[in-house]
């Protein structure tokens, strides 16, 4: 009977053991594996640019559009390279690539300049900006902060072509075609601007109505002056206190026409230049 068991235990305990030792070395490489996993340490990183929508590229391979937040990223060096999104595709040379060693969570802030391609048909035509020469087309050029109003393309021989700074598409910057000169009215010759800068607009009634007043008070002004002068002529030649008298009346009478008078100027200056 013990024969038995031994010879049962002899039969089956090869196998078990071979079992026993294929679990445990399934076992020990589990462990290892979650080691080697555990070991390795990860970081956030955080990656802004303005203007926004920058793409992020991370050992060439895209990553997402900036702001980029709290991306997990395994420590160690990396080349980091975030793509201007105010620049055409094939025009990239504002774009910011550099090294970086991610050791702790990192934040990075990149600050673009806008670029603007102007092209126009045909070429050399010349580009202003508030009456600055910019350069002529096709024209490259950064600026620091976006820019407004508008541009002024000009060439001989072509009417001047205006060209609003709102539409433009820094994607595919802007392309302008000169017509060229015929049979023009006086404003395709000189361009004029009738944008009055203004924030409010102007109340027609107490322009008209300054107006009014400073045009009357000065004539009036200028005939009590004259019947003042005439009538100390005569007290001059007569003796007569009337004559002095009158003269004075008028010469009051033209004083106060006078301080009318610069008041409604003042008026109509405010009315005309100033904001509410």
């Amino acid at each position: 009977m013990c024969f038995r068991i031994t010879a049962a235990q002899t039969d089956v305990f090869p196998e078990t053991i071979d079992s026993l030792m294929s679990a445990d070395t399934l076992n020990t490489n589990r462990t290892n594996d979650t080691l080697a996993v555990d070991s390795s340490t990860y970081y956030k990183l955080s990656v802004t640019s303005d203007p926004e929508s920058g793409q992020v590229y991370i050992d060439t391979v895209l990553t997402g559009l900036t702001p980029l937040t709290d991306h997990v990223i395994k420590k160690g060096s990396y080349k980091i390279k975030i793509i201007n999104p105010k620049s055409p595709q094939d025009w990239q040379n504002d774009n910011q690539t550099f090294d970086i060693n991610i050791d702790k969570d990192t934040s990075v802030n990149v600050k673009f300049s806008y670029f603007y391609f102007i092209r126009s048909n045909p070429y050399s035509a010349r580009v202003f900006k508030d009456d600055t020469l910019l350069g002529e087309t096709p024209l490259r050029f950064f600026r620091e902060k976006e820019l407004t109003g508008g541009l002024i393309i000009r060439k001989n021989n072509y009417k001047d072509f205006r060209f609003d700074l709102s539409s433009y598409n820094f994607r595919t910057g802007a392309d302008i075609t000169l017509i060229p000169k015929g049979l023009e009215t006086v404003n395709d010759i000189v361009y004029k601007d009738r944008v009055t800068q203004f924030k409010t607009q102007r109340s027609l009634f107490p322009i008209l109505g300054t107006a009014a007043v400073s045009i009357a008070s000065c004539i009036m002004a200028f005939n009590y002056k004259n019947i003042a002068n005439d009538e100390y002529d005569k007290y001059l030649l007569r003796g007569n206190s009337q004559n002095l008298e009158e003269s004075q009346n008028n010469d009051t009478y033209f004083a106060v026409s006078l301080v009318v008078m610069q008041a409604a100027v003042a008026g109509l200056i405010y009315f005309l230049f100033f904001d509410k």
